[in-house]
């Protein structure tokens, strides 16, 4: 029996240091990135899901991304930029950040088409 759960103790530790290595090797924001539903888009597309890549909550993430999709408007300090030629993603928008990819700011969210484009 004691050889039993030596063996046992041996392959959890064995299994916990595979998950913490496999963790090492995702990129750091593979785990914030959360759906946060739909919304209707004035876009070639009648819905955009929004998915909040970091730094930010559903609710303010799909408040944001309605606020830019129906009006054109940013909101406080957060940027939003189109996305040209890059279907089915809509439109990107960022805090925090000066310069590069909105998508790697601190506060980061995303918009992408549902469906076809009409």
């Amino acid at each position: 029996m004691a050889v039993r759960s030596r063996y046992s103790g041996a392959l959890l530790a064995g299994c916990v240091l595979a998950l913490l290595a496999a963790a090492m090797w995702l990129p750091g924001d593979a785990h914030a990135r959360k759906g946060c539903g739909k919304i209707s888009s004035t876009s070639a597309y009648d819905k955009a899901k929004v998915v909040a890549i970091r730094g930010v909550g559903c609710k303010k993430a799909r408040r944001i991304a309605r606020r830019y999709d129906h009006d054109s408007k940013q909101t406080g300090t957060w940027q939003c930029f189109l996305a040209h030629d890059d279907l089915p993603r809509l439109f990107s928008c960022g805090r925090g950040g000066e310069s590069g990819d909105v998508r790697k700011w601190p506060h980061a969210l995303v918009a992408k088409g549902v469906g076809e484009p009409s």
